[in-house]
């Protein structure tokens, strides 16, 4: 017996759920004058100061940390390592002017998961805020997504239901302790594997024929299926599946109560 179920929608999380904070370093007065008239509004406030201070107290509050180059040069011994290691807690965004120095500072910036590089001229009336506050935008949702990948997949590590994800190529990616222990398997072993080589063959059938296409459709699929154990022993157990819009599946299994006593 099997019960679909439509899925919540979950299509598109927003770019930026919040409104972002930023604090812009520049040297020029007029530079971070015009930046802060521009960018400033509702859901994108922005403070601009000519110095740079990013330790981890002075950095509370802000989404995002946008620096001129030259800002980090200036301060005793910070260059892009010690800015990077300083301000882990928040992106950061390097205005670097178009130079000899330039190409340098772009490859020294992709060493950090957290830091991109603007390369504008010195000219402060012909950078392009727009594309400033595009890149903003995008390395503050990068992060925050992330963060929220991150809590995500704690919760499912603590959740005492066995639960699987399966890449789009139907490859276990990740499954927690409660999903290993079900099947009998160490984590380690089953990332990789097909999700096909934990069922019987009757059951990858009713999977491929009946719950994934009606998983395809927007709902969530709930069914009796057999397991089977690494062991090679075989159990009833109750499948619930469902869908993520980035493709692939994701797999809750448990032992029927039933079966349990």
């Amino acid at each position: 017996m099997s019960t679909p179920t439509m899925a919540t929608q979950t299509r598109s999380l927003p770019p930026v759920e919040a409104p972002i904070s930023a604090r812009i370093v520049a040297g020029d007065r007029t530079r971070r004058e015009r930046i802060e008239e521009t960018l400033d509004g509702d859901d994108l406030s922005v403070e601009t100061t000519a110095t740079l201070s990013a330790t981890p107290h002075e950095l509370r509050g802000v989404d995002c940390l946008v620096t001129e180059y030259a800002a980090t040069t200036r301060a005793d011994g910070l260059d892009l390592e010690t800015l990077g290691r300083r301000a882990s807690a928040v992106p950061v965004v390097v205005l670097v002017e178009t130079g000899d120095e330039a190409a340098a500072v772009v490859d020294a910036a992709r060493d950090h998961c957290w830091m991109d590089c603007f390369v504008s001229a010195p000219d402060a009336s012909t950078i392009d805020l727009g594309r400033l506050e595009h890149r903003i935008r995008g390395l503050v949702d990068r992060r925050r997504l992330a963060d929220l990948t991150q809590r995500s997949l704690s919760s499912v590590e603590l959740a005492a239901d066995a639960i699987a994800i399966v890449d789009p190529d139907d490859e276990i990616e990740f499954l927690n302790r409660s999903f290993a222990v079900q099947f009998g398997y160490d984590r380690k072993t089953l990332c990789g594997e097909s999700w096909r080589t934990l069922f019987t063959d009757e059951s990858v059938e009713r999977l491929e024929s009946t719950a994934i296409p009606t998983v395809a459709d927007g709902w969530r699929w709930t069914g009796s299926c057999t397991g089977r154990c690494r062991s090679g022993e075989t159990a009833d157990v109750t499948v619930r599946l469902a869908g993520p819009e980035t493709g692939g599946l994701v797999f809750v299994v448990d032992t029927p109560t039933d079966a349990a006593d």
